[in-house]
């Protein structure tokens, strides 16, 4: 049963700026920060979160260490209804492969989280939240009381997603911590923190680039975890419409790496690949030319990868196909591969390895993942061929 407390006036936020008694001042009504936040999150914990569990005796009771969740749900006239550790926690995910029910799901099963709610909760959209809950060692504190502000404005986004986004956060923050320094790197090397990796090779080669090494070295296991998924990569991707033109070349490219002829199946896959987002853009944009920028974009635009902290990372998988997989080349010059190199024969005819081709199946399961399984019309063929910009 929740505890029932009552504020005399419902809390309105968090001061972000000193000011002058009479001043204006900056206030935040709606905030996620996380346990990697510091000193910011402990203050955000030891405001509302504290004085909701000074107030229902709690400290007495429960170290505050000791809260897995807390989720208080503020009326406009401050009663508040809270929640300490008693909510069953309900995720809904993205699932890598087909599951059935009963089966255990381990991290590897997800592709993306798209939702999280507390059993028995209800918050409706004319009432204020404070949310605090934990992924393993990591916590984050999710607070809006804007319904309970001034004209009481109601909540107009679905909760449950945007509270799934903040907990992919949490069980994924070391990409999303990433800088723009270390993206330039990572594309650089020409590799991307692919969905369909293991999360823990993926978080060895966030590592590795964090440490400006090369991630390369890891190479040797990413190809042993794609030939041991090749099965279900011929399932999945036969199950969806969008590829359906492309199926054959594709599930041919697996079987030339399945017997370790990368350069067959860099070449059969590169090409495709533009083949496949001609498709995803005809689907969804048929009567907008098909640039490089609108092609690399194409399967973001599908709609299937939305919240702020998806998995799927679609701007950055946006920004690696322009750049890299798009990547253009100096003529005259032998060039590192990508769709223009190899397509213009200056390609080095090393980079026709076990990494381009690696590359290539994980370029493809990125987008099986990103695009819906059917399209919202029956334009499956690809575009017509135009100028790049």
């Amino acid at each position: 049963m929740p505890y029932q407390i009552k504020f005399a006036k419902a809390p309105a936020g968090y001061v972000l700026e000193n000011a002058a008694a009479g001043a204006p001042v900056k206030i935040a009504v709606r905030e996620f920060t996380s346990s990697e936040d510091g000193a910011v999150f402990v203050s955000r914990l030891e405001g509302f979160p504290l004085e909701i569990l000074e107030r229902i005796g709690i400290p007495d009771k429960v170290s505050p260490s000791t809260i897995d969740h807390m989720v208080a749900v503020i009326g406009a006239d401050g009663q508040t209804q809270v929640y300490v550790n008693e909510c069953p926690i309900f995720v809904r995910i993205r699932a890598a492969r087909t599951l059935q029910a009963g089966q255990t799901v381990r991290e590897d099963d997800i592709v993306d989280v798209a939702g999280l709610r507390f059993e028995g909760v209800d918050c409706p959209p004319t009432a204020g939240i404070v949310c605090v809950f934990s992924s393993g060692w990591r916590k984050g504190l999710f607070f809006d009381l804007t319904p309970i502000g001034p004209d009481r404005p109601k909540r107009a986004y679905d909760l449950e997603s945007v509270l799934g986004s903040h907990f992919a956060y949490l069980m994924n923050q070391s990409i999303f911590q990433l800088s723009e320094e270390q993206w330039r790197l990572l594309f650089a090397q020409r590799w991307f923190p692919f969905v369909s990796l293991p999360k823990r090779l993926v978080r060895a080669m966030v590592t590795t680039v964090r440490g400006k090494h090369q991630v390369d070295q890891h190479l040797p296991e990413i190809g042993d975890v794609l030939n041991q998924m090749l099965p279900e990569l011929r399932t999945r991707w036969a199950g969806v419409d969008l590829l359906a033109p492309h199926l054959s070349l594709l599930l041919h490219a697996l079987d030339r790496y399945a017997e370790r002829d990368y350069i067959s199946a860099t070449a059969l896959l590169y090409p495709r690949i533009e083949g496949v987002l001609r498709s995803i853009h005809a689907a969804f944009d048929s009567a907008a030319k098909a640039t490089v920028k609108r092609l690399s974009s194409a399967a973001v635009s599908a709609g299937e990868a939305t919240h702020e902290y998806s998995w799927l990372l679609p701007a950055k998988f946006s920004q690696f196909l322009e750049e890299v997989y798009f990547a253009n080349f100096q003529p005259g010059q032998t060039a590192p591969l990508s769709r223009h190199s190899l397509s213009h024969g200056v390609a080095s005819a090393a980079d026709f390895d076990l990494k381009s081709a690696s590359i290539g199946v994980l370029i493809v399961d990125q987008l099986r993942f990103m695009m819906p399984a059917k399209p919202p019309n029956n334009a499956l063929e690809p575009a017509a061929r135009t100028d790049d910009d």
